[in-house]
């Protein structure tokens, strides 16, 4: 889904901005043994990149060390931090993904007796340095760009990509106060600031790595995001888990015990996510089957639901997710919408209606493995993992190879066409709001749409920076030299979604083809279901039905404006049943179900 990557040139958000599929998201477990984990990325963690205590230093030390961060189990990273008495931190980081390795550093210094923020460092290497002052309510951001925004006051830090900051964040709970308590955060790249509830969730332990007494904390944010943090009878940092990300971070003396403080967290995430099992419901008429497709050296995992009763072999439908690697649920990452998890919803009422279900967990997340492929991963070549998913089903006896469709959402709305347009065998393939414009278009919407939600700052500010995005986007499409803009910002993937234009391939698509799409969708908008439709058809295809749903936002969602920043406060979870019925009912009729 393409909220995940609006704007790349407002450029104080690209200073630790990684694009969704180089993410600090879901990862593969790593069968290496942690301790050798722990030791061989500290042994090569370069040393100049260390923070030492300056010498004479008169403010004393109240901790130091490394924090091992891990993504779906496996280490990608060390912080190496320092914090001192005077409520000052800093840290240098490295993290390595997908073959590439991201390098920065950072500084927080506090007012001592009201942990308010002063002053904000965040530095990747000598190309990027941003400052942010705090002046009560004020922010100045200096050093690369400048800008002046505003804040809370009382505002706690919450910097992206920081693990050591959660020291301070906790240091805000009152425990005699107890309950849950609420604050404001402040997220300086962003320079947005956000409601955060901190709970005292109580004793965890004992660990044969821990002292007796460890203290659990739980931080909700907007947007499905919980924070567990966990410290020693110290008050020393021990543990950050960012459950919907499957990321975490531990200390490197608790490193052996990294599992057990998962598992003792889990219990709230548990109940705060629902249900991850993929079993198919009491009573269903399909059946639920867990499997594994092997792709030039990686495997997909997923579930293939099959209907009780065809009456022979099944057509059948694979399910393409959005941009962002994505579980094979689709969940959307925004707090309020926990139970919301299209894919499945759409995948049962398929099934219910005699038709079988393939759906996936996107390469390199979940169960699904892949995660060094996707450095130099693009639409297209994602596209292969659509077309290795057909494959596998035509192998399939329960399934009838010639009534295989494709139904994809947001990018999976171009791959769809694209692997339509490459093999006449597929059936037909609908489309959930899919790209009809260029990517550079559709970004430079976004950032226009992200620049007028942003209310600190002045026209003229935002014009400024809406002209550095337009920039960027021009430099891509003509091949020019990029290096002056950050290494995530030259991804094979974001330089192909600049430069991709969908209706070329639609042209090409012969197929039934049904699109959907809703009127207040603010990602991809509602325009390009009819410059689809139109190209389409000009190009000779005969069955082509369109659907706007009034209303309805990216997600297929009722909502009042359709705005990013509305997700989380929308009053239903639940896909339209509107868009399920016309899928089912339009699917039915194209693959003959029985």
């Amino acid at each position: 889904m393409f909220y995940k990557r609006i704007v790349f040139m407002l450029i104080f958000t690209l200073l630790f901005f990684i694009p969704c599929r180089q993410a600090i998201t879901f990862a593969q477990n790593n069968s290496r043994p942690i301790s050798q984990e722990v030791s061989s990325i500290a042994g090569t963690f370069k040393t100049e990149n260390a923070l030492q205590a300056p010498a004479g230093d008169s403010v004393p030390t109240i901790d130091r060390g490394k924090l091992v961060i891990f993504s779906g189990g496996k280490q990608i990273g060390i912080e190496d931090f320092h914090l001192s008495a005077d409520c000052s931190g800093e840290s240098s980081d490295e993290l390595s993904m997908g073959g590439q390795t991201l390098k920065f550093s950072s500084q927080i210094i506090l007012d001592p007796k009201t942990l308010r923020a002063r002053r904000i460092i965040l530095e990747q290497g000598s190309s990027l340095r941003l400052v942010f002052d705090v002046n009560g309510s004020d922010v100045r951001l200096t050093g690369s760009k400048e800008a002046i925004g505003q804040t809370d006051a009382d505002a706690v830090i919450l910097e992206n990509n920081l693990w050591y900051q959660h020291f301070f964040l906790v240091k805000h709970f009152d425990e005699q106060k107890g309950g849950a308590q609420q604050f404001k955060a402040f997220v300086p790249s962003l320079m947005q600031t956000f409601p955060i509830t901190i709970e005292l969730k109580g004793a965890i332990g004992p660990f044969p790595d821990a002292t007796p007494k460890l203290t659990w904390y739980e931080v909700a944010a907007p947007g499905e995001l919980r924070f567990e943090v966990v410290t020693n009878a110290l008050g020393k940092l021990v543990y950050v888990g960012i459950p919907s990300q499957q990321a975490d971070a531990v200390r490197g003396e608790y490193a052996g015990s990294v599992t057990q403080l998962r598992a003792a967290v889990s219990p709230k995430v548990a109940a705060s996510t629902g249900n991850t099992s993929y079993d198919a419901p009491p009573g269903a008429a399909f059946t639920s089957e867990e499997v594994k497709i092997d792709v030039k050296g990686y495997r997909l995992a997923g579930t293939l639901l099959l209907p009780k009763d065809c009456g022979g072999p099944c057509p059948a439908v694979v399910l393409v997710t959005g941009s962002g690697q994505q579980t094979r649920d689709e969940p959307v990452p925004f707090r309020g919408l926990e139970q919301y998890k299209p894919f499945r919803q759409i995948a049962e009422a398929l099934a219910s209606q005699r038709i079988a279900v393939l759906r996936v967990d996107d390469r390199g997340v979940g169960e699904s493995t892949g995660l060094e492929t996707l450095k130099a991963a693009t639409t297209s070549g994602f596209a292969d993992d659509t077309r290795a998913q057909v494959a596998y089903l035509r192998t399939r006896q329960e399934i009838d190879a010639s009534r295989i469709a494709l139904v994809g959402h947001s990018e999976g709305g171009m791959i769809a066409p694209l692997v339509a347009a490459s093999d006449s065998r597929i059936a037909a393939i609908v489309l959930l709001a899919g790209p009809g414009k260029p990517g550079s278009e559709i970004s430079l919407y976004q950032a226009r749409q992200a620049l007028d939600a942003l209310p600190n700052m002045t026209r003229e500010e935002k014009e400024q920076k809406f002209a550095e995005e337009r920039e960027y986007i021009k430099a891509v499409r003509e091949g020019r030299d990029l290096s002056k803009y950050p290494a995530e910002a030259r991804l094979p993937w974001v330089i192909e979604w600049m430069k991709y234009d969908p209706i070329p391939t639609i042209r090409k698509v012969r197929q039934p083809l049904l699109i959907l799409q809703g009127t207040l969708d603010q990602q991809v908008s509602a325009d390009q279901a009819q410059l689809l439709e139109e190209a389409a058809r000009a190009a000779g295809n005969k069955d082509v039905t369109i659907h706007l749903f009034q209303g309805l936002n990216h997600l297929f969602l009722q909502a009042q404006t359709g705005a990013v920043s509305e997700y989380s406060s929308l009053q239903t979870t639940s896909i339209s049943g509107e868009v399920l019925l016309t899928i089912s009912e339009w699917l039915q009729s194209r693959l003959h179900a029985r």
